[in-house]
C-alpha cells in the first residue's frame, strides 16, 4: 500500500530514471507516476490528484510554468504542492517567477538524492499541514455559524416576548381606559367613588409590574440602551424613557400612544418635549438619532 503519490513530469527520459531511481533506492512509500510535458501532466493530475508534483520548466507543448498556472487555476489540482526542477532557468528572477506563480519549492538541475528526497518530504508534510489547517478552520467556521444562529434564536424568542408584553400592556391600558370611562358615565355609583377608581385605575396604568418586565426583556435584545441613553441625555424623565424604548422596537406612533395610554396628540408634544430635552433642533430625525444608539 503507498503512502503518497508523486507525478514527476520531465521531457528528459535521462531525468526521469534518475528521478525514479533516487526515490527507488531510498525505499521512499510513493507510488510514481510521471508525464513527458506539462499537458499530459494537467491531465494526470485533474485525474490521480498526486500529494506532490516534481515538474521540469522548458518543456514541449506545454512548459512547466504553463502548467503550473493551469493546475493553481483548477480548484481540483490548486492545492497539490509543485516543485520546479529545471537546469536551464536558474537564474534568481526564475526563482522569483516559480514561487510567484505558484511553486513550493525550487530545485537547480543537477540536484542530488538527498535534497530530492527531502525537499520532496517538506512539500508533502506541509502540505498535509495545511490540509488540516483548512479543515480545522473550516470545522471553526461552522461553529462560529451555530452558534451566531443559536444567538440569534435568542435574540428572535426575546423579541417575540418583548412584542407579546407590548401588546399586553396595550391591551391592559385600552380595557382601564374602557373601565375608566364606563365608571364617568355611570349613575348608580357616587362621585366619591367613581373619583377614588378613577385615580386608582390612573396609577395602575402608570405604575405596575408590566414596565419592570418589559425594561427586564428589552435589555436582553438591546443591552446597555438605556446606559447609553441616560449618559448621553441625564434629563431625560421615565416617560422619555419609554417613549425611547418604542422608537428603538421602531413601533408606530398609534402602538406607542396605545403603550403609553395617551392620544396621538399627546405622543406628539411628549416626542416635542423630548427633542428639546436632547438639544435637537427641527432637521434632526428623532427615530434616526434614537435607533443608532
Amino acid at each position: 500500500m503507498y503512502s503518497e503519490q508523486i507525478l514527476v513530469v520531465d521531457d528528459n527520459p535521462d531525468t526521469l530514471r534518475v528521478i525514479l531511481q533516487y526515490f527507488d533506492e531510498y525505499q521512499e512509500n510513493y507510488r510514481l507516476l510521471n508525464a513527458p510535458n506539462g499537458y499530459i501532466a494537467y491531465e494526470i493530475a485533474g485525474k490521480k490528484c498526486p500529494d506532490l508534483i516534481i515538474m521540469d520548466w522548458d518543456m514541449p507543448i506545454m512548459n512547466g510554468m504553463e502548467a503550473l498556472i493551469l493546475l493553481k487555476a483548477n480548484e481540483k489540482t490548486r492545492d497539490i504542492p509543485v516543485i520546479i526542477a529545471t537546469g536551464r532557468m536558474t537564474d534568481d528572477e526564475h526563482l522569483k517567477e516559480a514561487l510567484t506563480k505558484g511553486a513550493v519549492d525550487y530545485l537547480r538541475k543537477p540536484f542530488s538524492k538527498v535534497e530530492l528526497i527531502a525537499r520532496s518530504r517538506s512539500a508533502i508534510q506541509l502540505a498535509k499541514y495545511l490540509r488540516e489547517i483548512r479543515k480545522s478552520n473550516v470545522k471553526i467556521q461552522a461553529l462560529h455559524l451555530r452558534e451566531k444562529e443559536l444567538m440569534q434564536d435568542i435574540i428572535d424568542h426575546k423579541v417575540r416576548e418583548l412584542t407579546i408584553l407590548s401588546a399586553e400592556i396595550a391591551r391592559k391600558n385600552e380595557i382601564l381606559s374602557d373601565i375608566q370611562k364606563r365608571l364617568a358615565t355611570s349613575k348608580n355609583v357616587s362621585a366619591k367613588s367613581v373619583n377614588e377608581m378613577v385615580r386608582i385605575i390612573k396609577n395602575t396604568q402608570r405604575n405596575d409590574e408590566y414596565w419592570s418586565k418589559f425594561v427586564l426583556h428589552f435589555n436582553d435584545v438591546h443591552p446597555r440602551f438605556f446606559e447609553k441613553l441616560q449618559m448621553q441625555y441625564p434629563n431625560l424623565s421615565d416617560n422619555d424613557l419609554k417613549v425611547c424604548a418604542y422608537i428603538k422596537m421602531k413601533l408606530s406612533n398609534k402602538e406607542t400612544a396605545q403603550l403609553l395610554n395617551i392620544s396621538y396628540k399627546g405622543l406628539e408634544t411628549s416626542r416635542y418635549r423630548l427633542k428639546k430635552k436632547m438639544n435637537l433642533n427641527a432637521d434632526n430625525d428623532l427615530n434616526t438619532i434614537i435607533r443608532g444608539l
